[in-house]
């Protein structure tokens, strides 16, 4: 195929998938090595609530007490407290950071408990930064949409919010101190909605997110990948949510990238699994297929051998 990206030259059969993938807005997902619920859920937007307005942030959590004034940094101050790391948070959304500490009195100059809150201004961007920042060893816990415990920390996710919690002696009750954080900001920014995602087509080997430039292309944001395995055949899935217009464009786009490159399709329409199979000289055959708001593209196996769980998902 022809080159229209500059180097470094990703596979085209990438290019193409990638296309139909610019507009999801999926999330809640396995992440390889992490005891959590594999299944991939979407977030709805949650509320307006601004980490600016700090007001939900509680003076107490249980029989620690907040401790000096909230510290506040915005896109142009976030370096001054996470240095080295802040274009991470950049590009992921960032809005606005409230720091708060909590010790054993009002007095005291030495925190047991630092809370970072991030607004990261959409849940899918929270939960892009809870994905980047949370280890593999870490354990899942039921705080807010989603969260793990790792060390002396503890990271979740509610709303467009991303906390982190962190403690500076051993064995400190990290969940029940997420907990108190939790029912306030709930409370401000309502729970968020969850729905499907992937359809179940085997085990979840691995899920990632990347929320733009995936293979160095600005214009393709919001990734989400899952890599199945079914019998011994391990694959790849894509799968986006968008508007008609969205669709209707990264469709175009498609249409366009496939003349341009002079790839060859088949478009099936008999039988329960309509789709579009994209004939690729290098990586072989892929197919997408379309119900609603929603593009699913697979590659590494054939739709024959996934038809059942396609069928449920497609036609429900």
């Amino acid at each position: 195929m022809a080159t229209p990206i500059p180097t470094p030259e990703p596979h085209p059969w990438i290019r193409v998938a990638l296309l139909l993938l610019l507009p999801l807005l999926a999330t809640l997902v396995w992440w390889d090595g992490q005891h959590y619920d594999p299944d991939v859920l979407q977030f709805a937007k949650g509320g307006n609530a601004s980490s600016a307005d700090s007001a939900w942030i509680p003076e107490k959590i249980g029989t620690l007490v907040r401790i000096g004034k909230l510290r506040h940094y915005t896109k142009e101050t976030l370096s001054d407290y996470v240095n080295g790391h802040a274009d991470a948070y950049l590009a992921q959304g960032f809005k606005h950071l409230v720091v708060a500490d909590y010790g054993v009195d009002a007095t005291t100059n030495q925190p047991q408990l630092t809370v970072d809150v991030f607004d990261m201004e959409q849940p899918l961007n929270a939960f892009g930064m809870l994905m980047n920042e949370t280890p593999a060893n870490a354990k899942a816990v039921t705080i807010g949409a989603m969260g793990f415990a790792h060390g002396q920390g503890l990271d979740f996710i509610q709303g467009g919010f991303f906390i982190k919690l962190t403690t500076f002696t051993p064995d400190q009750p990290l969940e029940t101190w997420a907990a108190h954080l939790a029912t306030p900001l709930t409370a401000k920014t309502g729970k968020s909605a969850l729905v499907f995602g992937f359809p179940d087509l085997g085990d979840t080997v691995s899920t990632r997110f990347i929320r733009e430039n995936y293979h160095g292309l600005a214009f393709l944001r919001n990734v989400l990948v899952r890599q199945f395995k079914r019998g011994e055949v391990t694959f790849e899935a894509f799968l986006l949510t968008g508007s008609p217009n969205e669709l209707a464009a990264v469709k175009k786009q498609l249409t366009e990238f496939l003349a341009r490159e002079k790839t060859t399709t088949s478009t099936i329409t008999e039988g329960s699994l309509p789709r579009l199979v994209i004939h690729d000289p290098y990586e072989g055959d892929w197919f997408v297929m379309e119900r609603k708001s929603q593009w699913l593209g697979i590659f590494g196996t054939d739709a024959q051998t996934l038809e059942t769980p396609l069928k449920d998902f497609f036609q429900p």
